[in-house]
């Protein structure tokens, strides 16, 4: 009888070690293959545009859909990082500063053909917090349609580190798309 219920006992214990919980994950944001631009708001709201710089890029849990992708972009200008959005894009930008915005930033990741490039931040103009990242900074021309990629806030002297914006991948998926002037 205590043979049987010593064996019983272990096959609960290896049955029940055998079991794992399922763990829920964030599921990755449907980027297409073949698509030169695409710009993910993370999906965390407790993680602000300041925090990023304490994640790995791909521990960053991104919107299920591009806040702006090659589609909504006329043209990018590689030197000074310009990038001229169409109508619909451009106001789905200035919606992000409508109301309030953290003034430590609204963080994003830029992917191209799939991978993730380089995370920055959209930045409003009344933040008083330096930042050392890549930040899109409020757009102030409501006709301009123009976004800027920058280094750092206030200004670039207060970046740090390598300039990301440079990845020949992103330069070359965005010439193939007809879009890089």
């Amino acid at each position: 009888m205590i043979k049987k219920l010593s064996f019983l006992l272990i096959v609960i214990v290896l049955f029940l070690s055998s079991c794992q919980t399922e763990t829920t994950q964030t599921p990755e944001p449907q980027t297409s293959r073949g698509n030169a631009f695409e710009l993910f708001l993370v999906s965390d709201s407790q993680i602000s545009g300041a925090d990023i710089q304490n994640y790995e890029l791909s521990e960053l849990p991104l919107a299920s859909e591009p806040l702006i992708s090659v589609k909504d972009i006329d043209s990018y200008h590689w030197d000074t990082h310009r990038i001229d959005l169409t109508d619909e894009a451009y106001q789905k930008v200035l919606s992000l500063f409508s109301g309030s915005i953290r003034t430590s930033g609204v963080p994003f990741v830029i992917i191209s053909e799939g991978e993730r490039i380089y995370a920055g931040a959209f930045w409003s103009l009344a933040s008083s917090l330096s930042f050392d990242g890549v930040v899109i900074l409020q757009p102030v021309d409501p006709a301009g349609m123009s976004l800027f990629i920058n280094l750092g806030y206030p200004g670039p002297d207060f970046f740090t580190g390598e300039d990301p914006r440079s990845n020949p991948q992103l330069r070359q998926a965005l010439e193939d798309a007809g879009v890089l002037e």
